[in-house]
């Protein structure tokens, strides 16, 4: 008897977090990359997703180290990141999903402002802004051919000159150097 009372409330709370979930995909810096799940079977997959409710705890905690990480973190909404091993069998794949996200995001009002294409490295850097040219998205793709393919979105207010701080504070791959381009470079 005392299981059926608990259902409302977990459906209840599944709603809540499905409600959350879909509003996130309503943001205007939110990028569906799709279904990974034919990469999860890689043999190295790191997956990273932080809400708006995780990244303000987080903010608090990491406030007394680093005073400067709250005002990184206030204004986000979520970030997100996808992390597979390249294989033999998944650089095709990979690479035309790259290449698919790229050509969605470049002809719906993101802005891609790195681009880098060699035989070993594909890397691009988008960001969305809203109507006052404030950044409310950013997002990278990359694919190393001998190392790792990476999926990354971040939604809310965005500072770029501080968003490789976020990066190196959380481990999160790929954000490093993303305050420090300064604009779209092609290698052949």
């Amino acid at each position: 008897m005392k299981t059926i009372k608990h259902i409302p409330m977990l459906l209840l709370f599944s709603f809540a977090l499905f409600a959350q979930s879909s509003d996130l995909k309503n943001e205007p810096g939110y990028v569906d990359f799709g279904d990974f799940s034919a990469f999860e079977s890689s043999t190295g997959v790191t997956e990273v997703i932080l809400e708006e409710d995780l990244l303000s705890m987080l903010a608090q905690i990491s406030s007394e180290e680093d005073p400067n990480i709250m005002a990184i973190l206030n204004g986000l909404k979520l970030v997100k990141a996808h992390v597979f091993e390249v294989s033999e069998e998944n650089q095709d794949e990979l690479k035309s999903r790259i290449d698919k996200i790229d050509s969605r995001l470049t002809g719906s009002n993101w802005k891609r402002i790195v681009r880098t294409r060699s035989a070993e490295e594909i890397a691009n850097v988008y960001i969305k802004q809203n109507s006052s040219k404030q950044i409310v998205g950013l997002a990278v793709t990359t694919l190393e051919s001998d190392g790792e393919a990476a999926f990354v979105n971040i939604v809310g207010t965005i500072d770029l000159a501080t968003i490789g701080k976020l990066g190196n504070k959380f481990n999160i791959p790929h954000l490093e150097g993303v305050g420090k381009h300064n604009g779209d470079s092609d290698e052949d």
